[in-house]
């Protein structure tokens, strides 16, 4: 019978047994759970995709008119408060049709007063001075509107002469007219201030006052005053300021362009980033609400992860941004959540593609 004891199968056969047959599958199972692993950890879609936002504002045009002053780039710091331009909402043409009007009107009212000139000549000195400072108000309102045209040509000659596209010569008459514009604006206010004075004077030695609401000339001259003191508010230019602090990111218009009421001038993007906006696509696999916790994956080398919550919720679902929707998705619709950034330690950019991750409790 010990011819048929079995034959002893050495240690080392048995390992290569293991090793050929065995260990494949151990490896094909533990690679199996590896890869299921980093795919739920780390690749699988996390079913939110969002956008770091930042607070922004645009500055519009308060009125229909010409943007001036306006020497605004892209990526240019702004401060809050900061004088950016001015809007000037006065037609030319329209404002000199009105200055000939009351220019008339102030004529005829210097011609009523020469048949009482006699009778009441301390009366009508003054009245004359009033008139004649009305007509040095005209004179004004036409020098500073004149001083305002000249200076937006001078500006727009002084950026096409440091480009080379003009010659020197129009450059000078340019800078010329505006001087001569400016000397001339600021005689008038001298003028005026003349008349103020002795148009003080008069009333010190005593003024006509009886009756004087029901004067017709005085009553014609205060009408005729309070046009040009609307005239005067309507050539006032509006001026622009930043409502915010930041970074210019768009410029709408430039300098010398005609603007409509309401037209976009340029759009300011602070810097720091104010929350992250998201959207959970149809159909939800987890209802968010607020308070959940989130993790959000920023799309970078490091993966870092930072944990975060749902702050508001959106009342509806919306068209979510094309830059948002997955490639090849022709429309993509989501319930828009608010995910806050406070206390995070990893620094993300304003505009930033983040991936998010609901945290089912």
């Amino acid at each position: 019978m010990d011819q048929y004891k079995p034959i002893p199968i050495p240690w080392k056969q048995r390992f290569r047994e293991i090793r050929v047959r065995l260990l494949p599958v151990l490896v094909f199972l533990g690679v199996a759970v590896v890869v299921f692993y980093l795919w739920e950890e780390r690749v699988h879609s996390p079913g939110i995709i969002g956008e770091v936002v930042a607070d922004h504002s645009t500055v519009s045009s308060p009125a229909r008119g010409m943007l001036t002053r306006f020497f605004i780039d892209e990526f240019d710091e702004v401060g809050q408060g900061q004088f950016i331009g001015e809007v000037v909402v006065a037609d030319p043409e329209r404002i000199e049709a009105q200055m000939n009007v009351i220019r008339s009107e102030i004529e005829v009212i210097r011609q009523s007063l020469d048949p009482i000139i006699d009778e009441e000549r301390n009366r009508l000195n003054f009245q004359g001075l009033k008139v004649d400072k009305m007509q040095q108000r005209i004179a004004l309102a036409e020098a500073r509107l004149a001083y305002r045209q000249s200076l937006a040509d001078y500006n727009r000659s002084k950026q096409l002469y440091e480009q080379d596209l003009i010659s020197e010569q129009e450059y000078e008459l340019a800078k010329v007219e505006l001087e001569t514009n400016e000397v001339k604006v600021e005689q008038t206010e001298e003028l005026i201030s003349s008349l103020e004075e002795s148009l003080m004077a008069v009333r010190n030695f005593g003024e006509f006052t009886t009756l004087a609401e029901r004067d017709p000339i005085t009553a014609s001259i205060q009408l005729q005053e309070r046009k040009l003191e609307s005239l005067e508010l309507e050539l006032e230019p509006r001026r622009l300021y930043a409502p915010t602090g930041g970074v210019v990111s768009r410029v709408y218009h430039r300098s010398g362009e005609f603007l409509e009421a309401g037209s976009r001038i340029m759009r300011i993007e602070e810097r720091e980033p104010a929350y992250i906006v998201g959207y959970v696509r149809q159909p939800f696999t987890v209802k968010p609400e607020v308070g959940m916790e989130v993790e959000i994956r920023p799309r970078n080398p490091q993966r870092e992860f930072v944990i975060s919550h749902i702050t508001k919720l959106g009342g509806h679902i919306t068209m979510i941004d094309e830059h948002l929707q997955r490639p090849g998705a022709i429309y993509e619709s989501g319930l828009p959540v608010q995910i806050a950034l406070s206390g995070n330690e990893v620094e993300f950019t304003p505009g930033e593609i983040v991936d998010i991750v609901m945290k089912v409790n």
